[in-house]
């Protein structure tokens, strides 16, 4: 070990951190474990040592429906994960989505007299503003500046260092039902692990796929789930909002098994080899395999053409990215506008053509995008699916390092410390 890993490994010790971070992404159609030591980060790009994956068991469009079933994937996809690093965790970033997670915009305000702000003072009016949020049965998950106004003047990043009579802030809180929480806790502290944090899929996606620029300018990050579908809008870096739709890519399954009078295992299995939602890139008279139920109940062989799997995918994917976009457009009109540019990720993404799709819908330029700000993944782990899993890793990994997370200031600016605290609220819950 080098000079540098062993200082590293000897300040965790010295905080009382773990020298490994884990991550355990749950999502309705699979559960990823990706496991990084701290002392192989680079300038905040965590190296994956290895990873888990399982077919989510207990899960429907981001809700527990079977705590046993949930806990023996969780157990599983953690297992195989270790046997890879050969490595046993304890401590868990957990990645949640669901249909009801969404932001909240909260705001405070404190008086100065005319002193100099100093980064009491942001942690005050910070505090004052979460306090403040008090939606009942719901629980934050995290929080990002959205912007400070000193005496009136607004849009100022960093107040530290002026003088000031008021000091105003507003802040981006993104929440869950405290009821959901309480369901997956038990089913992470059943597989003997400790949920030391919980962060919304879809934010985790966006730190794992964006590049600078594209955070700083505005882009909408759309995650495209099995059974949930979401949005992260970033801007000036900062997470503004959230939205989530309880309509994910299981739902074209469906309707492909509906339309070619077959299975559900056998549909995913034509979506993930020929998934297409325009003929630009196929070739729309390719006869593929696509066995059917026959009179016995049986599959029995069978073909259909490309053109007839983008005619049953299409109008599906259509309608999810409608909807989304007239979320967003509402919550555009109705506070601060939201960027135009699209990120797509998310297992749902790799469709072909869906890309063309998008930019009809949003009628603004798409990019398509897997992780990028995370090394090791590997050729199965590099893919779109993955993009939330590994953005955990790096969440914990710049918060570990003692980074100051996106839109947040101050000497304690990352939100580890409320973070905790709700690890401690869950743990007393389940």
């Amino acid at each position: 070990m080098s000079g540098l890993a062993q200082r590293a490994g000897g300040r965790d010790r010295s905080l009382g951190r773990s020298p490994l971070v884990a991550a355990l992404d749950i999502g309705t159609s699979k559960i990823t474990c990706m496991i990084s030591r701290r002392s192989d980060a680079v300038d905040g790009e965590p190296l994956i040592a290895a990873a888990g994956v399982q077919a989510t068991r207990g899960m429907k469009a981001g809700a527990v429906v079977d705590l046993d079933a949930l806990e023996r994937s969780i157990r599983l996809a953690v297992e195989q994960a270790e046997r890879g690093a050969d490595q046993r965790i304890n401590d868990v970033v957990v990645g949640v989505s669901g249909p009801d997670i969404r932001s909240s915009i909260v705001r405070a305000k404190t008086q100065l007299s005319g002193r100099e702000i100093v980064a009491q003072h942001v942690r005050e009016v910070r505090d004052a503003a979460l306090e403040s949020f008090q939606a009942a049965g719901r629980k934050i998950l995290h929080y990002s500046s959205l912007s400070f106004t000193v005496d009136g003047m607004s849009g100022v990043r960093d107040p530290r260092g002026m003088c000031a009579d008021v000091l105003a802030a507003s802040f981006v809180v993104v929440s869950a039902p405290q009821a959901g929480l309480r369901n997956i806790a038990r089913c992470i502290g059943k597989a003997h692990l400790n949920p030391v944090a919980l962060v919304s899929s879809c934010y985790a996606s966006g730190l794992s796929v964006l590049v600078e620029d594209e955070a700083q300018n505005g882009v909408v990050v759309i995650d495209l789930g099995g059974g949930v579908t979401s949005a992260a809008a970033f801007d000036e870096g900062d997470l503004v909002h959230i939205e989530t739709l309880p309509i994910g890519c299981s739902k074209a399954t469906a309707d492909l098994a509906q339309g070619l009078g077959t299975t559900n295992a056998a549909a995913e299995r034509l979506k993930t080899l020929y998934g297409a939602v325009a003929l630009t890139d196929v070739d729309a008279f390719e006869l593929v395999e696509a066995p059917r139920l026959g009179a016995d109940g049986r599959l029995e062989a069978a073909q259909c053409t490309r053109a007839d799997i983008v005619r049953i995918l299409r109008p599906r994917i259509e309608e999810l990215f409608e909807l989304l976009d007239s979320q967003l457009s509402r919550a555009s009109a109705a506070g601060r506008p939201l960027p135009r540019r699209i990120v797509l990720t998310g297992g749902g993404s790799q469709l072909v053509g869906i890309r063309e799709v998008a930019e009809d819908v949003f009628r603004a330029p798409v990019r398509l995008a897997r992780p990028a700000n995370v090394r090791g993944l590997g050729e199965v782990f590099g893919a779109p699916a993955f993009s939330s899993a590994a953005g955990l890793v790096r969440w914990e990994m710049l918060n570990g390092l003692g980074a100051v997370r996106p839109g947040q200031v101050g000497a304690d600016g990352d939100s580890a410390g409320m973070l905790r605290s709700l690890a401690a609220w869950l743990k007393e819950n389940f």
